[in-house]
């Protein structure tokens, strides 16, 4: 069978690009709902100014922001009544990965009538969905150009992804500028969330010329901008570079799938509630000595991208932006490491890490990375 490469309808980028939500949500419906978190984003303004671009275009805005960190099922069900009670007809998901993610859903499932529950599950989505945009806020998951939804379900301890290709935006609007008022911190987990899915996807079982293509460019982006990013917060180059890699992974790891690294956060996420890029700059380093003889030719090229061996210099970049080298602080309970390897073993994600990734194996990084 033939490869697919799935990617946004339109992608729209560059410095001050965000002027242009209005025209490209009009040209999709009439009747918006705008998904984004409870804070962050009302705090810069940029809340206000989405709705004002809306409604300067004719459109009439209902407003989600009640968004958590890591959504979970109750508030993607809060979300789509508000879209069934609003007659949204396009959905804008304003905000990091958290924000993306929950627009995904309620655009997949607002015409559905089973729980977001079922649909963690494995329920397939059979109605229509509705067009969405993504505008992300952070340079981190990509989830701008991807076709999955990552949702938990605090309830049952689970944290997966609703996936369907119908899913992935319809427009996605990249704009450099919105990332500049990004806490340090937030900018420097974000940064190495997408740095590890460029190197993930680029080393996955299931990479292609083109998706590796963009895997390495993006590396490359994130490489020489995320720390920068984070001690110059208004660095226009390094901004725009950090949010070039994020959108080229999200891009490729879209298509390829990712590897161990996104197999193993998942779990931790939810049970020890670690931010999901910090837990991704631990476990970098850790997966990449674990996949270290498996990767011939595309170590060397790492090595390039880097400047050095890829270990040394993800632990050295961990340090420089200010990111702790280990999951200490987090109370991970070694007594845990079994079911965490258990909740792990299904994900796809660990199917297409480049070396065979066994219960022991996943037991072993967690024990280095605590």
């Amino acid at each position: 069978m033939g490869e697919t490469f799935r990617a946004p309808q339109r992608i729209v980028t560059g410095w001050g690009s965000f002027e242009e939500l209005g025209q490209l949500a009009a040209a999709l419906g009439r009747r918006a709902l705008l998904v984004t978190g409870r804070r962050a984003m009302k705090k810069a303004g940029i809340t206000d100014r989405a709705v004002r671009l809306l409604r300067a275009a004719g459109l009439h805005v209902e407003l989600f922001d009640q968004v958590e960190s890591e959504p979970d099922v109750g508030t993607i069900d809060a979300a789509r009544q508000a879209a069934r009670v609003g007659r949204a007809d396009v959905v804008i998901g304003l905000g990091g990965g958290s924000a993306m993610d929950a627009a995904k859903a309620v655009a997949g499932l607002a015409h559905e009538t089973a729980a977001t529950r079922e649909f963690l599950q494995g329920r397939k989505v059979q109605a229509d969905v509705l067009p969405l945009v993504c505008v992300p806020t952070t340079s981190g998951t990509g989830s701008e150009a991807t076709i999955n939804g990552v949702i938990s379900d605090r309830e049952r301890m689970v944290k997966t992804s609703i996936r369907d290709e119908r899913l992935m935006p319809r427009v996605a609007l990249v704009d450099p500028e919105l990332t500049v008022t990004c806490p340090a911190e937030v900018t420097a987990a974000a940064g190495l969330d997408a740095l590890s899915q460029a190197i993930e996807s680029y080393v996955s079982v299931h990479a292609t010329a083109l998706t590796e293509a963009l895997s390495v460019r993006a590396a490359e982006e994130l490489a020489a901008s995320v720390e920068q990013a984070v001690k110059t917060p208004a660095d226009r180059v390094a901004r725009t570079r950090a949010a070039w890699g994020s959108l080229m992974a999200g891009m490729a790891l879209s298509n390829a799938r990712l590897g161990m690294i996104h197999g193993i956060v998942h779990p931790l996420g939810v049970r020890y509630g670690i931010p999901h890029g910090l837990a991704c700059g631990v476990l970098l380093p850790v997966a990449l000595e674990f996949n270290r003889e498996t990767l011939g030719g595309k170590w060397s090229m790492l090595t390039r991208i880097f400047g050095g061996d890829p270990v040394e210099q993800c632990r050295q970049l961990l340090r420089r932006v200010g990111l702790p080298e280990n999951l200490r602080g987090y109370n991970v309970r070694p007594e845990h490491f079994g079911t965490i390897a258990d909740e792990s073993l299904p994900s796809g994600s660990l199917k297409a890490n480049p070396r065979k990734v066994s219960r022991q194996d996943i037991i072993e990084v967690l024990r280095q990375a605590c």
